[in-house]
């Protein structure tokens, strides 16, 4: 009688999961839409997809929602630096810096707009996206990055975007016309 019951609660949680990730699933693809849409498109009841969207936030599941627009036409490029740390530790001192500081400002009068950044494991240590209006700016930044967090930062390298493909999960709506660079 104690495994059917272990057995109930893995489904149940199974399950809760399931709803969980149809719902992400449908944020995804456009957060924009109310929670009808998304019950509708789920199969859930309004308050399902409300109680689980709460929920989901509360947990910091869900820490964000964001619009996705061409940076191009605002006249900005796509760049990535990837950075590999030293041997020096990195202290205590440097970790709270590195919290505080907006990187979007370590290049005074610079438009640079930073999309994501990672800690790796790999030849590189860690992974910026970021816009900026050239490849100059781009790398000047990159420069002030790696003077600013020196000598813990051994080395850094630029590449530029040329087109995405998909971006935070969706395809390029532009994608067939992207595609003519190939």
């Amino acid at each position: 009688m104690k495994g059917k019951g272990t057995l109930m609660i893995k489904n149940n949680e199974t399950r809760h999961m399931d709803d969980e990730q149809k719902i992400l699933s449908a944020l995804q693809t456009n957060a924009h839409v109310s929670i009808d849409v998304v019950a509708k498109k789920c199969g859930f009841s309004r308050q399902k997809v409300w109680r689980i969207i709460k929920n989901l936030e509360e947990q910091k599941t869900i820490w964000g929602y964001t619009a996705i627009f061409d940076e191009e036409q605002y006249g900005l490029k796509h760049f990535i630096m990837l950075m590999k740390l030293s041997s020096i530790p990195v202290d205590q001192k440097l970790k709270n810096e590195i919290l505080s500081t907006r990187l979007d400002d370590l290049l005074p009068g610079s438009l640079i707009k930073i999309e994501h950044i990672e800690y790796v494991h790999g030849s590189y240590d860690g992974v910026f996206t970021f816009f900026a209006k050239d490849l100059v700016t781009a790398k000047k930044f990159c420069a002030r990055f790696q003077e600013r967090f020196s000598p813990f930062v051994a080395s850094v390298e630029i590449l530029e975007g040329i087109f995405f493909l998909r971006r935070q999960m969706l395809p390029n709506p532009d994608i067939k016309k992207q595609l003519s660079y190939i």
